[in-house]
């Protein structure tokens, strides 16, 4: 995850921490995926995390000081599930 864009760290970690959700937070925090348990863990999350970001939208909520999108969400989730792929979890993803 080091070669992942620091923006999308940021939201992925604003929302981890916004839904409590303290496995994505460690798994940020080391800025690697280690297990299958791990990217099943951050595939549930990105589910989750769309979801709050679509609710977050259509209230217009502010988000490190921009205004939160779907298209974030959805670029987001394409850049984590690419990295996920590359790391051969590509069979969670579905």
């Amino acid at each position: 995850m080091k070669n992942i864009h620091q923006p999308i760290k940021d939201i992925m970690s604003y929302y981890a921490s916004n839904l409590e959700n303290k496995s994505v937070l460690e798994i940020l925090e080391k800025q690697s995926i280690d297990s299958e348990q791990e990217a099943k863990e951050v595939i549930a999350f990105l589910n989750l995390m769309s979801d709050k970001i679509a609710e977050d939208s259509k209230d217009n909520i502010v988000v490190l000081q921009q205004p939160i999108h779907t298209t974030d969400a959805e670029k987001i989730c394409d850049v984590i599930e690419d990295y996920i792929e590359e790391l051969g979890y590509e069979h969670l993803i579905g």
